[in-house]
């Protein structure tokens, strides 16, 4: 993959952030195609999409959220992620978070969340940054569902942004299912993020 031309078009160009095709590996089985590409001509696959911000225009922080301390918080941030993404399968132990900090793109202060008024972690969300390209990804946002239709998800991202920007990012790339029923795309086309590339991760076997 030539650097020059994934900065022209990051989220037409890869499925993922650069750094992680460092060290994935993609099955025999699995075929990942830009919809520029795409014909239909697998019947088993999941759409995602990627979009961009190129970190302008953003908006104030005038409300309060924290850092997340993955050594201390990561239980209780894997029972958060999974009690939010039940109806999508989505799950993460404890193990797995506190795996995260073994990436070369981890930081700490790229982990936040925001209370709610009974000091429950209603909303969090994690970001990660790539110093060589200086591309922050925004990995994870959720919000548990008795605290959605709050802006909760919004501010997240709003927060990662600007910590991202402020960490030295030029540009920030976002992912997620589009047929997710929680419409993550949405959020983030609230929050600036443009584009329209979507991928198709299909499995070759059917």
């Amino acid at each position: 993959m030539d650097v020059k031309e994934y900065l022209k078009d990051p989220c037409g160009t890869l499925s993922v952030p650069y750094w992680k095709t460092m060290t994935m590996t993609v099955p025999d089985s699995v075929r990942i195609i830009h919809c520029r590409d795409w014909n239909g001509q697998y019947s088993d696959y999941q759409r995602f999409f990627r979009v961009k911000h190129d970190l302008t225009d953003l908006p104030g922080i005038d409300f309060d959220y924290d850092v997340i301390s993955i050594e201390h918080q990561a239980k209780q941030l894997s029972g958060m992620i999974n009690a939010s993404y039940v109806h999508e399968g989505i799950t993460v132990t404890e193990e797995e978070i506190l795996q995260w900090r073994e990436h070369e793109t981890f930081r700490e202060d790229l982990c936040v969340y925001i209370n709610s008024d009974g000091g429950i972690m209603a909303a969090s969300g994690i970001a990660e940054y790539d110093s060589c390209f200086r591309e922050g990804s925004i990995e994870w946002v959720q919000v548990l569902p008795e605290y959605r239709g709050r802006g909760l998800g919004q501010k997240i991202v709003n927060v990662l942004l600007a910590r991202l920007k402020k960490t030295g990012a030029e540009f920030v790339t976002a992912s997620g299912n589009l047929d997710n029923t929680s419409d993550p795309l949405e959020l983030y086309r609230r929050c600036g993020f443009k584009g329209n590339d979507v991928w198709y991760i299909c499995n070759a076997q059917k």
